[in-house]
């Protein structure tokens, strides 16, 4: 694995770290100015002070939900990844997100779910 992939590799799991465990260390891995854009979600625009509530909120409506990566690639200043979520029941939703680094930072990210199967 490239140093690049290495670096955008770990800040991208500990962000997932934040999914799965709260919200707390998420404002660390992004910029102050990030913008995210959620491509399914009517309402799907979050920046960096609303992130850490959008987890709290997912949480909340989907106890339980872990995450994980399934594979990654980096490109210039993006890290592409590709997601797992599976539920309490074992269902799995499949996800797609690019994210835009400044430095060793999330400055912006587009990401696309699939249904739960």
């Amino acid at each position: 694995m490239d140093m690049v992939l290495a670096t955008r590799s770990a800040v991208f799991d500990r962000l997932l770290l934040a999914w799965n465990d709260g919200p707390e260390v998420v404002l660390d891995l992004i910029t102050t100015d990030y913008q995210g854009h959620m491509l399914q979600l009517p309402s799907g625009e979050r920046s960096a002070e609303q992130y850490p509530q959008w987890i709290r909120d997912y949480r909340e409506a989907f106890p339980g939900v872990t995450f994980e990566v399934v594979d990654q690639a980096a490109s210039g200043d993006r890290l592409w990844s590709r997601v797992r979520a599976t539920d309490a029941d074992g269902r799995h939703a499949h996800g797609m997100n690019v994210s835009r680094f400044v430095g060793d930072r999330i400055a912006e990210e587009w990401a696309v779910w699939s249904d739960w199967l």
